[in-house]
């Protein structure tokens, strides 16, 4: 399983949206998970490392009325608490590749990207560490 499919998987437990990775399919609720040129490691002498990875999540929502922007505005920001308090209520999993994910964090808060033909594109940049025994 590649990370994105794992971060795609994860924001589905908060909501049962389809991601598609690298693209935003035309249309409102189409949602986008992009990474980002940002990686860190970090390598243990215990034959670890702790990994660092930047994606960025785009959510295109309805923006004809006022109900739908602020509906789309409670959607972000929950999604925001959801991800703030995952690590705290649940453990994270190990996944493929001998990797297991130890945290998940929203970067700032969510932010519209553009604002055209009836739709606005929020953007919220996430990271993910995970801990990967080295070969």
């Amino acid at each position: 399983m590649t990370i994105s499919k794992y971060i795609s998987e994860f924001i589905a437990l908060y909501s049962d949206i389809k991601i598609d990775t690298n693209h935003i399919q035309d249309g409102a609720d189409k949602y986008g998970l992009f990474k980002s040129p940002s990686r860190q490691i970090s390598k243990n002498i215990d034959g670890t490392a702790i990994i660092t990875e930047s994606y960025q999540f785009f959510a295109k929502e309805a923006s004809i009325s006022e109900t739908e922007r602020k509906e789309s505005d409670e959607f972000l920001e929950d999604f925001t608490y959801f991800v703030d308090e995952f690590g705290i209520i649940y453990e994270y999993p190990s996944i493929d590749k001998n990797r297991r994910i130890t945290d998940i964090t929203v970067s700032g808060c969510p932010t519209p990207f553009s604002d055209e033909d009836k739709q606005i594109l929020y953007q919220i940049s996430l990271s993910i560490t995970y801990e990967k025994e080295i070969q």
